[in-house]
């Protein structure tokens, strides 16, 4: 399943890009796009269209146009949700161990948003083309389906 991330403003300005994509990498997620931009107003509108109704909306939206961000589609091994697992490393900004813990410069200032489940395939569109996205296998997808099967079987 597709995820989707776009780390904001803020990341790219203190120089975390790098340090955020290993760890996105280490936790087992697939990079399958990449690319810096400067949002629009209509791609973080809609990327935060649930949100229209918030008090700090606009602040939102204000904060991810603030200057150039960096979209991501990602793609987890094996099946699993990436939803769930971006969820999980993001973090709350208390929780040790995730990426607002590790990298946010105030609890209420995140630098990264995140897909919802079965959010990630329309939200990586608002960024990218389908020809953008790349499929590939990685020498260790194709180790984890092996032992995957091997355990069906025993």
């Amino acid at each position: 399943m597709r995820g989707f991330i776009l780390l904001k403003p803020e990341a790219v300005q203190r120089n975390l890009i790098g340090r955020i994509l290993c760890y996105i990498e280490d936790k087992g997620l697939k990079v399958v796009a990449l690319k810096i931009l400067t949002a629009t107003r209509d791609q973080i509108e809609n990327l935060y269209q649930e949100h229209i109704n918030s008090p700090h909306y606009q602040t939102l939206i204000n904060c991810c146009l603030d200057g150039p961000a960096v979209a991501i589609a990602v793609e987890s091994p094996l099946g699993i949700d990436s939803a769930s697992l971006l969820k999980d490393i993001q973090g709350k900004p208390d929780l040790g161990g995730s990426i607002r813990y590790y990298f946010s410069s105030h609890p209420s200032r995140g630098i990264l948003h995140c897909s919802s489940s079965g959010e990630g395939i329309r939200e990586s569109l608002l960024f990218f083309s389908e020809p953008e996205i790349i499929k590939y296998n990685k020498a260790l997808d194709d180790w984890l389906i092996a032992r995957q099967t091997e355990k069906s079987h025993m």
